[in-house]
């Protein structure tokens, strides 16, 4: 039972990672722009993430006792900050620039990877992991309340925020005149304009909104995951790649990405639990990794081939010239 117990907390922390991205690209997606950048973007929200946290270290003593709120807080900010850059770089490129959404994406993540890498490499990670387990302590724990307790209420604020997204998200995208006039410019950009929405307002302000949500995912993984112990094999890009697959595969739609969010967490951490008790170490652990991406393929291939109600946005990775109409 504890090893159930210890399995579902640690998939609803790594969901946390794919939710946060999965989130960010359905709103990016729903103005018809498919960002290929969200690894990248995910990458300079771990970059942030990590800046704001040695800015906060580097003003407290060693051996003082941290602030819970500035923990969370001054990570938080930077991480939106540097993933709203990558959502603006992006919307320049493909809106102002009209440059192709997929090579500027690709070139995003390029760019966003080395970079993090980059800076992250050199920086001083020695009171990381002082940190990143004040992180997880900020947020009352109640896994002495049993294993749903431990299961459910013991995660870290992070967690808790990327549902409160999600669903916000939902809600608007679902229920506003924001979220109708953002899915009528991912439909038809040249009917929204001729009924007076201002298209390229709309791309601009839901890519860098979307960015920001997604960098914060990165920030999470780096600073409470790995508690700041930044590896590059750690492959922060890996799970931005996978947030794309969870976007088609949750339907555009945020409150089935949460789901969809733990299902693939659950098969990314699965090789760890499970390869002691089907060989260990060799094959077994390899094919054992290679679970998500397979698991991928073939929920992809199902749903375009079964699921023809639930479609992308018609002008998905379209730019619009308004002088074409």
């Amino acid at each position: 039972m504890n090893y159930v117990v210890s399995f579902l907390s640690l998939a609803i922390k790594f969901a946390t990672v794919f939710l946060f991205g999965a989130t960010g690209e359905i709103i990016n997606q729903k103005s018809g722009h498919l960002n290929m950048g969200t690894p990248g973007i995910m990458y300079l929200g771990a970059l942030g993430g990590i800046i704001g946290e040695r800015i906060y270290l580097d003003s407290i003593p060693a051996g003082a006792p941290l602030n819970p709120f500035m923990i969370v807080f001054l990570p938080l900010i930077f991480s939106i900050l540097f993933g709203a850059i990558g959502g603006a770089v992006f919307s320049f490129f493909t809106v102002t620039l009209h440059c192709n959404q997929n090579v500027t994406g690709l070139t995003l993540t390029t760019f966003g990877v080395g970079l993090a890498c980059f800076f992250i490499g050199t920086m001083d990670t020695s009171r990381m992991p002082e940190a990143g387990l004040a992180m997880q302590h900020a947020f009352p724990n109640y896994a002495a309340a049993g294993w749903f307790g431990e299961i459910f209420f013991s995660q870290s604020w992070f967690t808790y925020l990327g549902v409160v997204v999600a669903i916000v998200a939902a809600i608007i995208l679902k229920y506003t005149r924001v979220g109708l006039n953002l899915r009528a410019v991912g439909e038809n950009a040249s009917a929204a304009d001729s009924a007076g929405i201002n298209v390229n307002r709309y791309r601009y302000i839901s890519t860098i909104i979307g960015g920001a949500i997604t960098g914060i995912g990165g920030a999470f993984y780096e600073l409470d995951n790995v508690k700041g112990m930044f590896n590059v094999a750690d492959g922060v890009d890996a799970f931005g790649w996978l947030a794309l697959c969870i976007v088609i595969f949750s339907m555009w739609k945020p409150l089935i990405a949460i789901g969809a969010s733990f299902l693939f967490a659950c098969l990314s951490i699965a090789p760890t639990f499970f390869a002691p008790y089907l060989g260990g170490a060799g094959y077994v652990s390899y094919i054992l990794k290679l679970t998500p991406y397979l698991a991928t393929v073939i929920i992809l291939i199902i749903v375009s081939i079964y699921d023809k109600k639930n479609q992308p946005p018609a002008n998905l990775g379209v730019s619009y010239f308004r002088e074409d109409r």
